[in-house]
């Protein structure tokens, strides 16, 4: 029994790429980082216009909270206002009335609002049942003579900027509507 053998003539076979091949792959590759690139720049962006959001709610709701701890000056109309930074000082050496509280209030709430927020601006309307409160409706409260809970409604409105492009930004408000 022979066994035949055939020889395989084969051309000189070369393994690996081109140098064209290459060079298409890396233009390739260069594109779709270019792509990824430009969704991390979005990313960036909305994530800190969502940061700005949550700061301008925390501010309002900070508001309110002053509010509620101060119901003399809520009743008053003392919260009526659009916050201005300032230097007043309520302390032990120089104690304030409700009124000044509520002014030293919104001072404090301003001077966060230009901390945290690019250009911004807050503003409180408050309506009892429909009218705003008049000044000193009601006495000094005491043990015995609690100070009721505010009958209406109180608009806390944050207002900022956002930049959505490199040169332009966009006004954003933010409204809270709330019983304090």
């Amino acid at each position: 029994m022979k066994i035949h053998v055939k020889q395989v003539l084969s051309r000189d076979v070369q393994q690996g790429f081109t140098l064209i091949e290459v060079l298409v792959a890396v233009v390739v590759f260069s594109f779709g980082l270019l792509g990824i690139a430009g969704m991390m720049t979005i990313s960036v962006r909305n994530n800190h216009n969502g940061y700005l959001r949550s700061q301008a709610n925390f501010l309002a709701e900070n508001m309110v909270d002053r509010m509620r701890a101060n119901p003399v000056a809520l009743w008053g109309g003392a919260y009526n206002m659009t916050a201005a930074p300032g230097t007043d000082q309520c302390d032990l050496g120089s104690p304030c009335n409700y009124a000044a509280l509520a002014a030293f209030d919104g001072q404090q709430w301003a001077n966060s609002l230009d901390q945290l927020l690019p250009s911004g601006v807050g503003t409180i309307n408050c309506l009892a049942n429909g009218v705003p409160p008049t000044p000193n409706p009601l006495p000094a409260p005491s043990i015995w003579q609690p100070v009721p809970v505010f009958d209406g409604v109180c608009t806390v409105t944050v207002t900022w900027n956002e930049s959505n492009r490199a040169d332009e930004v966009d006004a954003q408000t933010m409204t809270l509507v709330v019983q304090p």
